[in-house]
């Protein structure tokens, strides 16, 4: 995926490491050191281009990198559609590091891509494609029989994928930034995640990368319908236009599934979340499927790790920086330590682990916990105030715990010739930054109502999953409604945590849309996501409320017309309600101070 910010000297010193010729235990020692992991035990060894057999003749080509000693080892397979001899992916750190500390790793191109053979279609043949690999990785002369996954994204899918699957020695996962709902990944509720499709399908759709003109990409944006965007981005892209036709859940997406799957998933996974990652709220239904419905008393001692990492990995920014300790790097020991007893067996203690490790950004401290959501959480009312004129960071909205006394609304026109533009969050690619960037731009416009609590006497901790009911009029058949909290520093500062979107027509069921009656008020269930958060001493927990992020999520042209096929938009005025018999409120799970 695209690099966002990264640590320079970070860089530096890795890519002059994986320079030092051979595959020394030295060499890899040096990087032990750097990453603060155990010194490793092995030379390596690197097999490159192994072509790996399919059932349907096929064969995947793979780099193998092995201990040099001869004997049998568990081995961890990674299965890429980026190509896995690019560098900058950084597959021969991980190959190194997992083999020098006694694992077999096979780093595979997965079919179509790079130096593999078939056809690329992007997730549809990974489940048996990834069976037949681990199948053959089991049954080599220098496996132990035990075999992980491993891997992040696109190659976190792939795990999930053939993980269904007895009789191939899969032990266990480590499945990153990725879902076991690939239309998850894509779509949100029937709103596609717009520029994050259109670039990814640009990118993979043929065996190698493809580059794009920035310009280009800025037509594309604004074109419609979105069936023919892709014709601006370098011609025709059928799988695009595919998944353009099908916005909703149902059979088109069911081979690149695994959450209906889930009670035939028997081996234990640690899944690794980032808090400004675009797939977070994937993640954590992931995982309370694997711990409730997985399909042995193993898989449900699956663990979860959720950093404020972004898709990139990256925790230090421009607008903030989460400290040393948020380092994505400083995992590598923890999947270490996972692996190491689940596939070697040693009792190096991560059965009595707590199964959820948090990092609770404010306070920039990690903390274990027993479950997600925590049991001690009071699930707080936050009301939405005004007199009426709650239309950017200088109306007068207003969050209070007390409920309206009086009847009000506010007011905004949503056009979408003109919608608000997307600035950071969380988001696969943007050229305007990514993760905890300053929101004040978008909070200077008459379209974004904004409601903020008035400055914090205490320290205030919300850990969990944020609801926004919100009581709400159109003009229009069909909108949007986008919600957002945010962090407000006492300089101003407004550092985006969490946001959530929901599509009118799908907001009671996705199979049987409904349409708005004009003006008639609505209420609308908004899941804004999750974060953990210590909102400080004078600080503001804030709300935005409007009905666009737009490149993040594809414009809706409130008409009502067939998603992606049409050019023809409309603007919509929009009312939001506040009243003892429309109380629209922000639910926020706040963490008792202490406990």
């Amino acid at each position: 995926m695209k690099k966002t910010r990264h640590s320079f000297l970070a860089i530096i010193f890795l890519s002059i490491l994986l320079a030092v010729s051979g595959c020394s235990k030295l060499k890899w020692s040096a990087a032990a050191v750097f990453l603060g992991i155990p010194l490793p035990d092995h030379s390596v060894m690197i097999d490159k281009n192994v072509m790996i057999p399919l059932r349907d003749g096929t064969k995947l080509a793979a780099d193998i990198y092995r201990p040099a000693k001869d004997g049998r080892y568990p081995v961890i397979v990674v299965r890429t559609p980026y190509g896995k001899s690019k560098k900058e992916h950084k597959y021969d750190l991980q190959g190194g590091i997992f083999a020098s500390h006694g694992y077999v790793t096979i780093i595979q191109d997965v079919r179509g891509r790079y130096d593999s053979g078939g056809e690329w279609y992007p997730f549809v043949n990974e489940a048996f494609d990834g069976v037949d690999t681990l199948k053959w990785a089991r049954d080599q002369d220098w496996s132990s029989g035990k075999v992980g996954m491993f891997g992040l994204s696109y190659f976190g899918s792939t795990q999930w994928l053939a993980s269904p699957y007895d009789d191939t020695g899969l032990t266990t996962l480590i499945p990153m930034v990725t879902s076991q709902s690939t239309y998850g990944l894509w779509v949100t509720n029937g709103v596609f995640k717009f520029k994050q499709n259109l670039i990814w399908h640009h990118l993979h759709k043929s065996k190698r990368e493809i580059s794009y003109h920035e310009d280009d990409l800025e037509r594309a944006l604004t074109h419609l319908p979105l069936i023919e965007v892709d014709d601006l981005l370098g011609g025709d892209n059928p799988i695009y236009n595919e998944w353009i036709k099908h916005s909703v859940p149902g059979d088109f997406w069911e081979p690149m599934n695994v959450d209906d799957k889930i009670a035939h998933v028997k081996v234990p996974a640690l899944l690794i979340a980032g808090w400004n990652d675009p797939f977070l709220d994937n993640m954590l239904k992931d995982y309370d499927r694997i711990i409730n419905a997985g399909g042995s008393p193993l898989a449900r001692k699956s663990q979860i790790v959720i950093g404020p990492w972004t898709h990139g990995t990256n925790s230090k920014f421009e607008d903030m920086d989460y400290g040393k300790e948020s380092r994505f790097m400083g995992q590598i020991g923890l999947m270490l330590r996972w692996y190491d007893y689940w596939l070697k067996g040693f009792d190096n203690g991560v059965a009595d682990d707590l199964p959820v490790r948090l990092f609770v950004m404010g306070k920039n401290e990690w903390r274990s916990e027993k479950e997600w959501p925590l049991k001690r959480t009071t699930y707080m009312k936050y009301y939405l105030h005004s007199k009426g004129r709650a239309n950017s960071e200088k109306g007068d909205g207003r969050l209070s715990r007390e409920l309206p006394a009086h009847k009000q609304h506010d007011v905004f026109i949503y056009d979408p010739a003109d919608p608000v533009p997307t600035i950071g969050g969380a988001l696969l690619y943007d050229t305007a930054g990514i993760g905890p960037v300053d929101q004040r731009p978008i909070e200077a416009r008459s379209d974004v109502l904004v409601y903020s609590t008035p400055p914090l006497e205490r320290d205030v901790e919300i850990t969990g999953p944020i609801t926004l009911v919100l009581f709400a009029s159109s003009s229009a058949r069909d909108t949007d409604f986008v919600a957002r909290l945010v962090d407000v520093t006492p300089d101003g500062l407004s550092i985006p945590l969490t946001t959530g979107i929901i599509r009118a027509r799908y907001r009671w069921s996705m199979k049987n849309p409904s349409f708005l009656k004009k003006n008639e008020v609505y209420e609308f269930k908004i899941n804004v996501g999750a974060t953990s958060n210590v909102f400080q001493k004078g600080h503001k927990i804030r709300l935005h409320v409007t009905s666009s992020d737009f490149p993040r999520y594809d414009r809706n042209l409130n008409t009502g017309a067939k998603i992606g096929m049409t050019t023809e938009m409309v603007k919509a005025t929009q009312q939001v309600f506040y009243s003892q018999d429309w109380p629209s409120h922000l639910i926020l799970p706040v963490i008792p101070a202490g406990k």
